[in-house]
């Protein structure tokens, strides 16, 4: 499917919204529409659905869980990624995350069989055994009393997981080279996207030579994996399990452009965003000391020393409930865009084909009447009898429907060993400021490093 232009069509009527500018219309509001602070602003103010205009483009943003629903489950075939992701496509290409149409559902069924819940166990023993690898060298940490960087602690982890489920190798010990540059890029990315006007990256601008001195380094490190997974097929990784994949119709493997985009896609949602719904998962718990002990009690009966095996993670309900509560406050993407392909109607309002539909999971898991006292972490909020009153949109943190995160079930798996083990080792608590506030890069990142102390049980 060809991705969607610009809207040029003009609804006979609009949701309420900020007035605009003659010819670029809401050009700043749409700039600043990254800050959740100013999301949470345009809700409060105009409602459940709010109308932009940049240009000819018409664009509507969405915070009722019904609205949500409407759009990614209900009438998602009228909904493709459209052009909300080309910043993310200078990255990731044609991945999984942001491809459309007959592409996207050929790679879906290619690659699903790999990340099943039952699928991703095959890493549970190596998840769990870096994850002890971490905790032994905290030990140094607890003993001495010497501030712990959580952020970089996470980064480290998570970077070892990815690079050993996808390559086989451990690329945590210290954050790489490439790593680096895929957090600049990432960095670089989401700025652009919301910003219309943004130059040509011909350019010679200094961002822009920076971030193609990052894609080569991704590239050749990409590259170079690749060429490594021909060489040795038999490898027990997920880049082997791509190379292997074969369509079921014609029986011929991925392209080499499309297992670039793929493994790309795949290795940076893998360690950016479970990395950081680490660091907020710590932030809280270190702020509600009532929880993380709640936590580390059900970890040593569950566990009792041991290391934990997949079975236990149907025993770990409440370190369950504290991710969900974590990635409902923090979600691992704040915002979500689609663009329709035909004419549809929201909220009684009809929206021309080819808007912009902009999706606020941080504003949606903050919805009256669902989510009382919003700002309060509770985990309680996730005990399955209250799980069963909510409706279903209510909570996106993976986004919904067809095209929820393929990687999901690895990602909380990853989640759930780290909480629990760490928890039952250790009592996290906060150095310094106890206040980190944070920008919206694509994920929601910290904009202050979160120090923490260790204390052993």
């Amino acid at each position: 499917m060809n991705q969607a232009a610009n809207s040029t069509a003009e609804p006979e009527l609009v949701p309420p919204g900020p007035s605009g500018l003659p010819v670029v219309g809401n050009l700043l509001q749409a700039r600043s529409s990254s800050s959740m602070q100013r999301q949470m602003e345009l809700w409060r103010t105009y409602g459940d659905i709010v109308h932009l205009k940049v240009g000819p483009m018409h664009i509507y943003t969405l915070y009722s869980p019904e609205y949500v629903n409407h759009v990614l489950v209900k009438n998602q075939k009228n909904y493709i990624k459209g052009i909300g992701y080309d910043g993310f496509r200078l990255l990731v290409g044609q991945g999984l995350v942001t491809s459309d149409g007959d592409l996207w559902r050929h790679q879906r069924r290619l690659m699903q069989p790999s990340f099943t819940p039952a699928a991703i166990t095959q890493f549970s023993t190596m998840m769990v055994d870096l994850t002890h690898r971490m905790l032994v060298r905290w030990d140094a940490f607890a003993e001495q009393g010497t501030p712990l960087v959580m952020d970089a602690e996470m980064l480290r982890l998570t970077m070892s997981i990815i690079g050993q489920a996808m390559f086989g190798i451990d690329l945590g010990e210290e954050l790489t080279e490439v790593g680096h540059a895929l957090e600049s890029v990432f960095g670089f990315i989401p700025g652009r996207t919301a910003n219309p006007l943004a130059p040509p990256l011909s350019l010679p601008l200094p961002a822009h030579r920076q971030f193609r001195s990052d894609m080569q380094i991704i590239e050749a490190f990409i590259a170079e994996r690749i060429a490594d997974g021909h060489r040795n097929p038999d490898q027990n990784t997920l880049l082997a399990l791509l190379l292997q994949a074969r369509d079921e119709e014609t029986g011929q493997p991925m392209s080499d452009k499309q297992l670039r985009d793929e493994v790309v896609t795949l290795f940076f949602a893998g360690f950016e965003t479970t990395a950081r719904s680490l660091t907020w998962g710590w932030y809280l718990l270190a702020k509600h000391p009532e929880v993380q002990e709640r936590l580390a009690d059900e970890a040593q009966q569950v566990l009792g020393g041991r290391h934990p095996q997949v079975s236990d993670l149907f025993a770990l309900t409440y370190t369950r409930q504290v991710i969900d509560e974590v990635l409902r406050i923090y979600p691992p993407t704040a915002l979500l865009a689609r663009q329709n392909i035909n004419a549809d109607e929201i909220g009684g309002y009809p929206i021309p084909p080819k808007s912009m539909i902009v999706l606020a999971p941080y504003c949606v898991h903050r919805y009256p009447g669902i989510w009382s006292d919003p700002e309060r972490f509770d985990p309680d909020r996730f005990s399955a009898e209250a799980a069963a009153e909510r409706p279903k949109a209510a909570y996106i943190p993976f986004a919904a429907g067809p095209r929820v995160c393929l990687g999901n079930n690895f990602a909380l798996q990853e989640m759930a060993y780290a909480f629990a083990m760490a928890a039952a080792r250790f009592r996290v608590e906060i150095v310094g400021e106890r206040e980190i506030p944070f920008e919206v890069v694509g994920t929601i990142r910290p904009l202050k490093p979160l120090r923490v102390r260790l204390h052993k049980r």
